[in-house]
């Protein structure tokens, strides 16, 4: 792979081989040094021509000479006849000849100047080839980090990759493992109930012992119980695999959450417990009947479970133009952040520890959360011990179909 080095100098027409001891100019360096030489060069001939254009100084050693030391011109033309060849005939012959010439300190002067220009020159070049080394250097380093940034991230994005495909593999494994062992358990589990109900009726003849009566009863009540638990365990797995499709049907909201209310009323009265309502919103959704009721029972199921006595359940809808958020508040025996972040897992501790103090698989919220997930919504928890709890329920309105609700 070519480097950003041998790139610039091939732009000059260098080679670099692999022996790189020597130095090089890139293609800016280059272009730095020619400015400066042609600047200084500019200046040399600007400094000569105003230099030459000034007017030619007079001979700076010429001697004045007095007029009392001439002598007469007849007596300069005896001292020509007789050829005398005094210091007074060359005074006399230098006024005559009295020419002016250059001074050659102007010359001197420029030639110092233009010293001066090329040296400035030249340490531009030598400062722009340096901080040009400097800057190549760095961005060497920058690619080099870039390089090793991009190739983490690569494995790290095939890491993620592969761990995403171990756990979808692994989710699909549990949800086919319980899907089987459901289908599995339920069939027995039917033939149990089934022969406990017939020695219930004694349909051929009399148990005898009457505890054996009791006994009968216990196996039936356990064996429903099992059956219900897997029947959960089932739709769990078929809602979050997504075999089992919610149907999309106009579903008015107010008749839901009277639904529910009735429903529990008389379980909140003999808990002991007060219940509000919130006032009709009037809303219509799009979604499943039955898995909207499902998914607020669960919810109201949960909040008269973990309610002590005295304590009050509110249930309450909000509508705006986009959706609509249902909320069940409870002021009940609360969670803490801990057990509130398990409850985002089925089968978590946390459900599953509030299913041991009530009953169940402990997977109402597992559930009301895929329902309202595939409805389009979604579901928070806020809760803090010995205050209480609060879930609500955010799902999309069906501004088309609002006219049924009149």
């Amino acid at each position: 792979m070519r480097t950003l080095e041998a790139s610039s100098a091939d732009a000059l027409g260098f080679r670099v081989g692999k022996d790189r001891s020597f130095r090089h100019f890139s293609q800016v360096s280059a272009t730095v040094a020619i400015t400066a030489f042609l600047s200084a060069c500019l200046f040399i001939a600007y400094d000569a021509t105003r230099t030459l254009e000034q007017p030619p100084q007079q001979l700076a050693t010429a001697t004045p000479i007095q007029t009392n030391d001439l002598m007469p011109i007849g007596a300069v033309s005896r001292a020509s006849l007789v050829g005398e060849t005094g210091a007074i005939a060359d005074v006399i012959l230098a006024e005559q000849n009295f020419i002016p010439v250059q001074d050659h300190g102007a010359i001197t002067g420029i030639a110092g100047r233009g010293a001066i220009a090329f040296a400035l020159a030249g340490l531009i070049t030598f400062a722009a080839s340096r901080r040009r080394t400097e800057d190549d250097t760095e961005q060497e380093r920058l690619a080099a980090e870039f390089k090793n940034i991009k190739a983490e991230q690569r494995l790290l994005a095939r890491r993620y990759h592969e761990e995403k495909l171990k756990a979808e593999a692994a989710n699909r494994a549990k949800s086919n493992f319980l899907a089987h062992v459901s289908h599995d358990i339920r069939t027995p589990l039917n033939h149990i109930i089934g022969f406990a109900e017939l020695m219930e009726h004694e349909t051929y003849g009399d148990l005898g012992d009457s505890r054996y009566r009791d006994y009968v009863q216990s196996i039936k009540t356990s064996g429903q119980h099992l059956l219900n638990s897997f029947a959960t365990i089932l739709d769990l797995v078929e809602l979050e695999s997504g075999q089992k499709n919610l149907r999309q049907d106009i579903v008015l909201l107010d008749e839901v959450m009277t639904s529910v209310t009735k429903r529990f009323q008389p379980q909140i009265k003999r808990a002991g417990l007060g219940f509000i309502t919130g006032p009709a919103t009037g809303a219509v959704l799009r979604g499943d009947r039955l898995g909207l009721t499902r998914m607020i029972g669960n919810m109201m199921d949960n909040a008269v479970r973990f309610t002590r006595a005295g304590g009050t359940i509110t249930l309450s809808a909000y509508a705006a133009e986009d959706g609509v958020v249902i909320e069940i508040s409870d002021t009940g025996i609360g969670m803490s952040e801990e057990r509130l972040a398990s409850l985002s897992q089925p089968f978590a501790i946390g459900d599953a520890t509030f299913a041991r103090d009530g009953g169940g698989p402990g997977l109402g919220i597992s559930i009301a959360r895929a329902i309202a997930e595939q409805s389009g919504g979604h579901l928070a928890i806020d809760s803090a011990p010995t205050l209480g709890t609060t879930v609500a329920i955010s799902l999309p309105t069906e501004p088309a179909a609002a006219n049924l609700a009149a």
